[in-house]
Parts: C-alpha cells; structure tokens; sequence
C-alpha cells in the first residue's frame, strides 16, 4: 500500500510536469510573470529558453541579464534544507547544463537526501552538457569549458574543463570598451 508521503509526492510530480508541459506552449512575455510567481527571486532581462526544467523553484533565485540556453535542468531538494541554487548577474549558461543540489548520502545504506548550495556568482560562463554537482560555488568571471563535470569550487577569471574538471588557465579579459 502507497503511504502517505509517497503518494503526496507522486501527485506533486505528475501536477508539477502537466505545469511544465504548459509552460511549454507559452510565449516567454506569458511564462516570464509565472517564473516570477515560482522562483525565490528573478532579476530583470533574463531569457529562460523551452524545455528547461526546475524542480522546487522556489529555492533558486536568478540575478538580472541571465540566459538560461534550452534544455537546462536545475535539481534543488526539498528534505535538504540547503540544497539551493542561486545563479548572479550576467551569467550564460549553454544548452543541457544540469544543476544537482541535492542528491542521496552514499554513505549511509538508506541514501538519505542530502545536499548544498550551489552559488554561481556573475559573469560566468557555463558551456554546453556541464554537470555542476551540490555545494560548488563558482567564481565571478570564471568559464566553465562544454562537457565538463564541476566537483571542486571554481576560482574566479578562471577557465577549467574536463571529467573532473580541472584548471586550465586564468582567463584574461580584452580592454575593448
């Protein structure tokens, strides 16, 4: 028999993606007001592209001038309290990053939830199919090369890529105005 809590949770999931799949086949002038309504804090000008996919919303908070690229998934937890994302100003993230906030304890036999925080502070760069993991922070300025899978805090104006991801150089910025 289906206990309680996992039928309030499987009725919240299949609710939450019919929400999703209208969301869908709306113009982002219509979906911008309801992100708005669903997230902890959205900043202005920010382009959240289709088929990207939030769970628990209000745990991510999004700065201003933000592109979030299709497919983009963002995990947060709901039983870890501080499995939150928070995305800062002028930041772009390419196509099918993934945000994993939470996940389980591997080391404890039951998996119990567990997560924590991941900051992404502004003017990052994340490419495409980067798999940031829970309680990362990356630094203003840093890229993030495309494929790479972040298990260590970036240093800011850094540029690291890889499985793990590893160091690669500073990033040295242009004095055009």
């Amino acid at each position: 028999m289906l206990s309680y809590r996992k039928l309030l949770v499987s009725t919240y999931s299949h609710l939450y993606n019919l929400w999703y799949i209208l969301l869908e086949f709306l113009p982002f002038i219509v979906r911008y007001p309801l992100y708005k309504i669903m997230f902890a804090k959205l900043g202005r000008d920010v382009h959240i592209d289709f088929k990207t996919y939030f769970r628990f919303p209000k745990k991510i908070s999004i700065g201003s001038h933000v592109s979030i690229n299709r497919g983009c998934q963002f995990y947060t937890g709901f039983h870890a309290k501080n499995a939150t994302i928070t995305i800062h100003d002028h930041v772009a993230i390419g196509p099918d990053v993934v945000f994993f906030a939470a996940g389980h304890d591997y080391g404890d036999i039951n998996l119990p939830d567990s997560g924590a925080p991941i900051t992404v502070h502004s003017y990052v760069w994340i490419g495409g199919r980067s798999t940031i993991l829970q309680g990362i922070t990356i630094g203003e300025g840093a890229v993030i090369g495309a494929g790479s899978v972040v298990t260590k805090d970036v240093l800011p104006y850094t540029i690291v890529a890889g499985v793990p991801a590893k160091f690669i150089k500073k990033r040295e910025l242009n004095d055009s105005v």
